[in-house]
């Protein structure tokens, strides 16, 4: 744990950094969606951990493997660091469904959104103060997994047929929520 408390910004990651192309364990398939890899080295710059928080059921579907899941978050990774030097500080993905599938991955968890069992893991795991960190995504999973690990963390909603309203703000892009985050820092 880290000696003081740090800030993050949390991620989706498809639809919100590399357009959604349904169940994906193909790195050749990611594509970053337009400014995110600028985004994300503001978020570095301003010295906040970016955190990416993925639900990834399709392992529990038996349709990719976590071997695919690491894979294809690398390639994002790699991406963004290739696009503008952007750093990721961590990946987590919750790889269980419910009900579908078969196997030791289809569980009820807290990790799958609209849990907030990966934020707070990462919170543990790197001293984040949730109550003064963001979640960017772009479906209304991603505000309700950010409230479920703490009522006061601030969530910005991109544009996508999951995203119903519920998040804090809604921005047209990751770049519009960087900026906004960016003004709340200057006032906190």
């Amino acid at each position: 744990m880290a000696a003081f408390p740090r800030r993050a910004v949390f991620l989706d990651r498809d639809g919100t950094l590399n357009r959604q192309v349904g169940y994906c364990g193909d790195p050749a398939r990611i594509e970053l969606i337009e400014n995110v890899a600028r985004a994300v080295t503001r978020i570095n710059e301003m010295g906040l951990l970016a955190v990416v928080v993925t639900n990834q059921s399709a392992v529990a579907r038996g349709l990719v493997t976590e071997a695919q899941v690491r894979r294809v978050n690398a390639e994002v990774a790699l991406q963004l660091a290739k696009a503008a030097g952007a750093r990721i500080d961590a990946f987590y993905y919750c790889p269980h469904h419910p009900s579908e599938g078969q196997g030791p991955f289809t569980r009820d968890c807290d990790c799958r959104k609209p849990r907030g069992g990966m934020l707070r893991r990462a919170a543990d795991e790197f001293g984040i103060d949730l109550a003064n960190s963001f979640m960017v995504g772009d479906a209304d999973i991603d505000h309700q997994a950010a409230k479920d690990a703490h009522k006061d963390l601030l969530t910005f909603a991109l544009p996508s047929g999951y995203n119903k309203g519920l998040g804090d703000v809604q921005v047209s892009s990751l770049w519009q929520a960087v900026e906004q985050i960016s003004q709340v820092l200057s006032v906190r």
